[in-house]
Order: C-alpha cells, then sequence, then structure tokens
C-alpha cells in the first residue's frame, strides 16, 4: 500500500480492498478494520471521506490489515465483536460470539416474551455474549453466568459493566457453582466439536480461538451427556433450555435429551443455514 501522505479516509479504504484482494483475503474486511478500529459507524465514514488520515491511523490500519492477511481474525485484531446489537470485548481467551447463537438468543427471548421477572441462566458464558443479550433485552431478569476460565470471565465481566448490565458471574465447572438453585430458563452453547470434524474447520479458528471452547470428547458429546441428566433438577417445572448442537449431533441429542426431560418437549431446531443448530426443551 502507498504511504499515507494527503491520502483520505476514503482512498485509504480504497487501497486497502484492493491489498486485500490481491492477497487473497475478502476486500470487505478493509471497511470493517477502519470502523472498529476508529470506533466508527459506517455513517461516520461517509461524513469523513473527504478527510486526511492521520499517519498514525495509517500506520494501525496498515498493521491491522497485514495482520488479516496472516490469518489473525478481524474481532482479536481490533478487540470487538457485535453480539444482538452490542458491542463485545473479545480476546483469544474467549470464543468470537458466531451468529448461530443469536439465533439461540431470540429463540430464548422469544418463549419468555410476556412472563414476568424470571431467573435466567447461562452455562460457558466465555465473552459473556448470551448473559448480556438476555439480561439487556429483558431488563427484569435475574441472570446469572458461570465459565470454568478465569480469563474469559474477566473479559464478560468487563463487558457486562461497560454495557451496563448487572449479571452475576460464578467460575466453575457447568453447573457446579449453583447447586440446589433452579432456573426459568437455561440457556448453554458449550464446546461440541468432535475431533473427527477438524478438518472441515477454518485455519484461522484453529490457530487462535481457545481450543477448550471449541473441543469435547465423545465426538462432541461429553458436556451433553454430563449435563443431561442434572439438568432436570435445575430446571423448574414450567422451565426452559436453550443449547447450540452440532450439526451432526441432532438425532443423539434429542433421543439423550427426550430421555432426560419425559414429561417435556424435546425438539432439534434448524439455523438459518438449515443446519441442525439448537436443541430446545419446554
Amino acid at each position: 500500500m502507498v504511504a499515507s501522505k494527503g491520502l483520505t479516509y476514503q482512498q485509504a479504504l480504497q487501497n486497502a480492498a484492493l491489498y486485500l484482494e490481491q492477497n487473497d483475503k475478502s476486500p470487505q474486511g478493509a471497511e470493517r478494520l477502519l470502523l472498529d478500529r476508529l470506533g466508527w459507524t459506517k455513517t461516520d465514514l461517509l461524513m469523513r471521506f473527504t478527510e486526511t488520515i492521520s499517519d498514525e491511523e495509517h500506520k494501525q490500519y496498515l498493521s491491522d490489515l497485514n495482520e488479516y492477511i496472516a490469518g489473525k481474525p478481524i474481532q482479536y485484531i481490533v478487540g470487538v465483536e457485535w453480539f444482538y446489537g452490542y458491542p463485545l470485548k473479545v480476546t483469544e481467551a474467549t470464543l468470537i460470539p458466531r451468529p448461530e447463537t443469536e439465533e439461540l438468543v431470540q429463540r430464548a427471548l422469544a418463549a419468555l416474551e410476556g412472563k414476568g421477572p424470571q431467573k435466567v441462566l447461562d452455562i460457558g458464558t466465555g465473552s459473556g455474549a448470551i448473559a448480556i443479550a438476555m439480561k439487556k433485552e429483558r431488563p427484569q431478569d435475574d441472570v446469572t453466568a458461570i465459565d470454568i476460565s478465569e480469563s474469559a470471565l474477566a473479559v464478560a465481566q468487563e463487558n457486562a459493566k461497560q454495557l451496563h448490565a448487572e449479571i452475576r458471574f460464578l467460575k466453575g465447572n457447568l453447573l457446579e457453582p449453583v447447586q440446589l438453585e433452579t432456573f426459568d430458563c437455561i440457556i448453554s452453547n458449550p464446546p461440541y466439536i468432535g475431533e473427527d470434524e477438524i478438518h472441515l474447520m477454518d485455519k484461522s479458528v484453529l490457530e487462535y480461538e481457545p481450543h477448550t471452547a471449541l473441543f469435547a470428547e465423545n465426538n462432541g458429546l461429553d458436556l451433553y451427556e454430563k449435563m443431561a441428566f442434572e439438568l432436570p433438577f435445575y430446571l423448574k417445572t414450567d422451565g426452559c433450555l436453550f443449547m447450540e448442537i452440532g450439526f451432526k449431533q441432532g438425532d443423539k441429542l434429542l433421543a439423550l435429551y427426550k430421555q432426560a426431560f419425559p414429561d417435556k418437549t424435546v425438539t432439534i431446531e434448524k439455523d438459518l443455514s438449515g443446519l441442525d443448530r439448537m436443541l430446545i426443551v419446554k
């Protein structure tokens, strides 16, 4: 890319898009890197298109572009990902929140619509994405979030503070920190990728995202099996459960959770890509 001398933001963006294309990366990444680093909206950028980018900003932009070309996810470069309309800090201690998980939150919110204050539990909160979205959308609810990783919890707590979401964060494995408690709604996006699926994964995910939040034993089913017969003791009689699952796990988990919840309706629902992605118990 050319030096920043006299470059406008528009020219810098155009050069960056071409630079990415020449290096076999999506040119759309150029705008995302610029906006998130500057903390701008698209409107901000349009309003300042003809202004000159500073040397310092251009130097940072170049560095970000080169990291992206080298394979680092944009979210880890700029330290931000948007989830359900909220900006979340992400680090390599946390998974990058995905659109499929937004669908899970959407289903949970729909199930709670019109209900009074609820007790909500998020198991394996990571960046705090699910818990924060639930609390922001339903401020009246009492939300608890659990994670086994101290570093992930620190990120989640920072996100909650920044977004003014009052959430109880607990460190521990699965349901251990909330023994003897019951909840109206339990949501979880546990590690569900089996070793047999590693070859399907993007290189940047394998190199940068925390493996403990991605992979589970027994073809990715380990944590679902551990929780299956514990969850009924933590879910209120009229409560609901929402879990994100791997696209190959629907049939096995449907059978397992029907056995665990014989008096409830258990369904597997597809994401917008048409893949089995959600286990729902009502």
